[in-house]
């Protein structure tokens, strides 16, 4: 395998891994900003509550295309497998990919609820019951963040061993 190969098939594991990180500190800022204690509190609670909600709602527009771009170098890394290096088009298919499908439905699901909650808290309208609905996935987001993860390491180790 060349170097554009090697790029070719790390660059999603990398970009995923950078996500995976992202989303966990988005949902971490959050939460410490809704419990007010731990670590995470210690460094934002002299901040400006707005602007620090400001910033989550900022992040969270940008996580859809992240999750795009993510999924986009998957296909790529699958494609280069197939077409040049002649791997079982079965082979291709896994337990990491499907729920990776799954998290990015996830987050397509926050995307849409987070923007009612703008709209909402603009309109002056309760945005309680949203906001419960975006917490409660956020929270599912993080349980199957860290299941897509180890199961892609699992994947990648599996992938190179196939290149070996």
């Amino acid at each position: 395998m060349d170097v554009v190969g090697a790029i070719t098939i790390l660059l999603h594991p990398i970009l995923g891994f950078s996500l995976a990180i992202w989303l966990y500190k988005q949902w971490k800022i959050i939460k410490a900003l809704r419990l007010k204690r731990g670590a995470v509190w210690a460094k934002i609670q002299n901040q400006d509550r707005a602007e620090v909600v400001k910033n989550h709602e900022k992040k969270g527009r940008q996580s859809l295309l992240f999750i795009i771009i993510v999924i986009a170098f998957a296909i790529l890394a699958n494609t280069y497998r197939y077409l040049e290096l002649d791997t079982n088009l079965t082979s291709l298919i896994s337990l990491h990919g499907w729920l990776g499908l799954i998290l990015f439905i996830i987050v397509v699901q926050m995307y849409r609820t987070g923007t009612k909650m703008v709209t909402e808290r603009e309109r002056g309208d309760n945005i309680k019951q949203t906001r419960g609905v975006h917490q409660r996935a956020g929270d599912l987001l993080i349980w199957l963040l860290v299941s897509v993860v180890f199961l892609g390491f699992l994947r990648l180790l599996d992938v190179l061993q196939q290149l070996s």
